[in-house]
């Protein structure tokens, strides 16, 4: 009869026979293999390492440069612009004596018409108020038997609108009378006052005077309304009533300083917005101007244009284009990229063996990515320019 160690299934007896076999080999190979992956690892990163950095250090120390070429750079410059609004200047009532309150009763004129001293603008409260040519001095009310050189600048100014009066420089009975007609044909009465005759006697008359707050003036004695108070307006404590542009819109684009080169004072340009299009010369060119943080525009040069009266398609605040393109002879020329730009002056660096010198230079045009420049001895046809 088998024992019953005999009796035991295979299973059994194989897992008896592995626990009886010693392991101690496999911690010295696991070592091993670890040690192995972490320097095969560590290899591995210090290759790719410097082969990363070589490219990296061969771009740092090898500099590129461009040769000096003499071509023609066709001038073809464009800037963003818009239309500014012109200058207006505002026309203010003044309450007189017995005027409780500023209301407009009608008006004389409508925005879009040009207003000129002589003419009526508008009557207020009842009483009207005309223009009057700036060199007028107007500060006081003139009564009859006063002088002085305000009262002679009335007179010429009645004189020019058609009521022909002496220059004497006395507010007399000639004075008030053409005076008084101006007031008719504007479709008023002129202001009296009540004043003792010289005869002697005790009879009262009404005489004309010069009321100052009824006038007003226009810097520049010629303007157009913008705006005007409608009849039944209240005007507000500044007496506003009506604006004036004094001065008329324009077109102002900003350059910088390579651009502004070629948009010299009378050079001829064209304006686009959307399908209207402008053919005018430039008006002015302003100053270095250097940007501000807060601003969006860029540093350099206001470019100033006309604005031609009653220009289709050009109103105030619109933004535009404006493209300046002339023919250009051959001249020296470099990669618009190797011009540089420090405080308002244009200059490239120079190649002279290791080293580089600075020369300023004038731009004349650019166009397809070259720089056209004005002759200077310092630079010639063949020399290298540094690129940044």
């Amino acid at each position: 009869m088998p024992s019953s160690e005999t009796m035991q299934n295979p299973e059994t007896q194989l897992n008896s026979a592995m626990r009886r076999i010693p392991r101690w080999w496999l911690l010295p190979c696991v070592l091993v293999l670890v040690v192995g992956g972490l320097g095969a690892a560590y290899w591995a990163g210090i290759s790719a390492a410097e082969s990363a950095e070589s490219p990296q250090a061969s771009q740092q120390t090898v500099p590129v440069s461009a040769t000096v070429e003499r071509r023609a750079v066709v001038k073809q410059v464009v800037l963003s612009g818009k239309v500014v609004p012109g200058t207006q200047s505002a026309i203010k009532a003044a309450a007189s004596t017995g005027i409780a309150r500023l209301v407009v009763t009608s008006a004389a004129k409508s925005p879009g018409e040009e207003l000129v001293p002589g003419q009526l603008v508008a009557v207020v409260s009842g009483r009207p108020l005309l223009v009057m040519p700036s060199a007028v001095p107007l500060y006081r009310d003139i009564s009859p038997g006063q002088s002085g050189p305000d009262v002679k600048g009335l007179q010429e100014a009645l004189t020019n609108f058609g009521f022909p009066v002496p220059a004497s420089g006395v507010f007399d009975h000639g004075t008030q009378l053409a005076l008084s007609n101006w007031y008719l044909a504007a479709g008023s009465k002129a202001p009296t006052e009540v004043a003792a005759d010289n005869h002697g006697d005790d009879t009262n008359t009404s005489a004309v005077i010069f009321r100052w707050q009824e006038f007003v003036q226009i810097p520049g004695d010629v303007g157009k309304i913008a705006t005007i108070a409608q009849p039944g307006t209240v005007l507000g404590e500044d007496g506003i009533v009506a604006n004036v542009t004094i001065a008329p819109d324009t077109i102002v684009a900003r350059a910088d300083v390579l651009q502004a080169e070629s948009f010299p004072v009378g050079a001829a340009v064209t304006v686009r917005a959307g399908s209207a299009t402008l053919d005018t010369k430039v008006a002015g060119v302003s100053a270095f101007i250097a940007g501000g943080k807060d601003s969006s525009d860029i540093p350099g040069k206001d470019i100033t244009l006309p604005l031609t009266a009653g220009s289709a398609g050009f109103s105030a605040g619109q933004t535009l284009t404006v493209t300046a393109i002339t023919a250009a002879p051959e001249t020296l020329a470099v990669p618009l990229i190797a011009v540089r730009q420090e405080r308002g002056s244009a200059f490239v660096e120079v190649e002279a063996g290791p080293d580089v010198r600075r020369v300023d230079v004038s731009v004349t045009g650019q166009a397809d990515g070259w720089a056209a420049l004005a002759d200077v001895p310092s630079i010639a046809e063949g020399d290298h320019v540094r690129l940044p």
